[in-house]
């Protein structure tokens, strides 16, 4: 990722999209603390999970959020009973069927749907 100052320079060559080429950076951005704070919350996660939790793997794992693709690695547990579960996702409010969306994102997405044409939203 280029620094503030980088844009800058690149920005004055051609500061016709001065406002897209910031959005994208600080999207950009957000996404990176975004990578690093979820994957910070899921090493706390697995310090303080139940002991009849084990650790099975380590996935990728893509959230699509408000800023653009997070993805993160995550890990994947099992209970004694032999139940699997991300516990990170649990944290964060994903529903098991579509863990994909960040809950702002699906919010944005009923708003929109409820207020649009099904072609528009």
């Amino acid at each position: 990722m280029e620094s503030i100052e980088q844009l800058a320079i690149r920005l004055k060559g051609d500061a016709g999209k001065w406002d897209e080429e910031v959005f994208e950076w600080a999207c950009s951005l957000a996404q990176e603390v975004a990578k690093a704070l979820l994957e910070s919350i899921d090493e706390d996660l697995m310090r303080q999970k139940d002991a009849n939790l084990k650790v099975e793997a380590l996935r990728w794992h893509r959230v699509v959020t408000v800023c653009g693709d997070v993805r993160i690695k995550q890990r994947l547990c099992r209970d004694s009973n032999g139940k699997s579960c991300f516990l990170l996702d649990e944290k964060m409010g994903l529903d098991k069927g579509c863990r994909v969306m960040s809950p702002k994102v699906k919010e944005l997405g009923t708003f929109i749907s409820s207020h649009f044409p099904f072609q528009r939203s």
